[in-house]
C-alpha cells in the first residue's frame, strides 16, 4: 500500500503531479519540496511580465489554501541533499529526513554558467527563477545597456522586454542566425528582422573572448578584438538537466533522468517528470523537452502510473513564446527531413503557419500570430494527417475543412 509519495521539485511539473495525484483519488501523504521560498509558480512570466514590471510577483499554480485543503505537506525553502534508495528516504538540508514508497524527481533544469574571463562580474546574470528575475529587474534603467549572450527562446524574449524598457540592447549570438534549433531557419531570420526593427542589435557568428571591468561588467570583447559596451550581461546559453541527486543514487542518467513513457525511472519506485526527465518522444528518440505543456503532460502521466493505471505518454514537443510582440506556437520538432509548407504571410500584423511535412504526413506546425487555427493545427500533427502540399497551403481551405478531409479518409479506409 502506498502511504507516502514524495514529490522532489515545487515547479510545474511537481505542482501538476500533487493535484493529479490527489484527483486520482490518493489520499496518502504527499511531501512537496522544493529550493525556493515562494509557492509554486508560473515561470513563463518571469522573462515577460514579471521581468518587464507588469507584474511583481509570477502567478502562483494554485494558491495556499489549495495545499491546506489537500493536505500536501510543503517543505520550501529546504532542498533535497541527497536520496537514499535502500532505505526509501530522502534528506533535507535542514537535517531532516522524508521516507517515501514513491518518489517522483521534477528538478527541471539549471542554467548554464559562462567560463569566459570576466564572468563573474557585477552585473552579470543568469535567469532561471524568481531571485535572478528581481536582480535583473532591479538593474532595468532605460537608457542603460543590455547584452545578451546567446539568441535562442529565452535570450529573445528578455531582449524583447528589455527594449519595450527603454533599454539599449545586443544580442550576440554564436550560430549563423537566431533560434533555428527551436524554430527553423525561416522563422528564426523573421524574428531576427522583427527584433532589428524594435532596435535590437543582432551580431551573428559570435566569437566572445572575455569581458571587461574592474567590479562590474563595462564590455563584451570578441575574439578579434571588438568591443560591445554592457552595463548589463545576460548569459542565456541553455540549461542542464538538474540530475545530479538521481546520478549519485544510482539511477540511470543520460543528457537528464531517462524514463519510460509513463515518467518509471530505472528502479522501479522512482519517477521523473518535466525539464529534468529525459523522456520518449512520439515520433522517436528520447530527450529533455524544456516545454510546460510538455512537463504537464509527462506529470499527469507520472501520477496514473505511480497509483498502478499505466498510461504511456510519448511526447510531441509543445511550446509557445512571445517575441517582438509575436505570438509563435509550436508543436512537433519544426527542425528536420521533409518539405515546408507556409500557409499565409510572414509579415507583422499577419498571421501564418509553416508545416513539416514527411512522406505526405504533417509532423510539426509553427504557428505565428495564428492562435485560433493553433488547435486545430496541433489536431492534424498529433495525428500525422496526410494532407497535399497544396491544401496546406490553400488559406481558403480551412484548418477544420482539412481535419474533416482526414476524418472521411480514415473513414473510408
Amino acid at each position: 500500500m502506498i502511504q507516502s509519495i514524495v514529490i522532489v521539485g515545487a515547479g510545474l511539473a511537481g505542482a501538476t503531479a500533487a493535484r493529479a495525484l490527489r484527483s486520482r483519488g490518493y489520499t496518502g501523504r504527499i511531501h512537496l519540496i522544493g529550493n525556493e521560498s515562494l509557492l509554486p509558480y508560473d515561470r513563463p512570466s518571469l522573462s515577460k511580465d514579471v521581468l518587464g514590471s507588469k507584474q511583481s510577483t509570477p502567478p502562483l499554480l494554485m494558491d495556499a489554501a489549495w495545499y491546506d485543503a489537500e493536505r500536501i505537506d510543503l517543505h520550501l525553502d529546504d532542498p533535497v541533499v541527497a536520496i537514499g534508495i535502500q532505505d526509501r528516504n530522502v534528506k533535507l538540508q535542514s537535517g531532516s529526513n522524508v521516507s517515501f514508497d514513491r518518489l517522483l524527481f521534477a528538478t527541471g533544469m539549471q542554467a548554464r554558467r559562462l567560463t569566459m574571463p570576466g564572468a563573474n562580474l557585477e552585473g552579470v546574470f543568469t535567469l532561471r527563477g524568481l531571485t535572478d528575475c528581481e536582480s535583473l529587474r532591479h538593474a532595468f534603467v532605460p537608457g542603460k545597456s543590455l547584452v545578451v549572450i546567446g539568441g535562442g527562446l529565452i535570450g529573445c524574449e528578455v531582449a524583447t522586454t528589455a527594449r519595450m524598457a527603454g533599454l539599449e540592447v545586443t544580442i550576440l549570438e554564436c550560430s549563423d542566425e537566431l533560434l533555428t534549433r527551436v524554430l527553423g531557419r525561416q522563422v528564426g531570420a523573421w524574428c531576427r528582422e522583427q527584433l532589428e526593427a524594435m532596435g535590437i542589435r543582432v551580431e551573428l557568428n559570435a566569437r566572445i573572448s572575455h569581458m571587461n571591468g574592474e567590479q562590474h561588467v563595462r564590455s563584451v570583447v570578441y575574439c578579434d578584438g571588438r568591443e560591445f559596451a554592457a552595463d548589463l550581461v545576460l548569459a542565456s546559453i541553455g540549461g542542464e538537466p538538474a540530475d545530479t541527486l538521481m546520478r549519485e543514487a544510482g539511477v540511470m542518467c543520460d543528457k537528464g533522468v531517462v524514463v519510460d513513457a509513463c515518467g518509471q525511472t530505472s528502479h522501479p519506485d522512482i519517477y521523473a517528470a518535466g525539464d529534468v526527465a529525459a523522456w520518449p518522444l512520439k515520433h522517436g528518440g528520447q530527450r529533455s523537452l524544456e516545454t510546460y505543456i510538455n512537463a504537464q503532460q509527462q506529470a499527469e502521466a507520472v501520477a496514473a502510473a505511480m497509483l498502478g493505471e499505466r498510461n504511456p505518454a510519448p511526447q510531441v514537443p509543445t511550446s509557445w513564446t512571445e517575441i517582438a510582440g509575436n505570438r509563435i506556437q509550436l508543436i512537433g520538432d519544426i527542425q528536420g527531413p521533409g518539405e515546408y509548407v507556409l500557409r499565409g504571410e510572414l509579415q507583422p500584423g499577419r498571421s501564418a503557419v509553416l508545416f513539416r511535412v514527411l512522406d505526405g504526413k504533417v509532423l510539426a506546425a509553427l504557428a505565428v500570430n495564428a492562435p485560433k487555427d493553433f488547435g486545430g493545427v496541433s489536431r492534424l500533427v498529433l495525428a500525422g494527417t496526410a494532407v497535399a502540399p497544396a491544401a496546406l497551403a490553400d488559406t481558403s481551405i480551412s484548418i477544420r475543412e482539412l481535419l474533416k478531409g482526414q476524418v472521411r479518409t480514415t473513414a473510408a479506409g
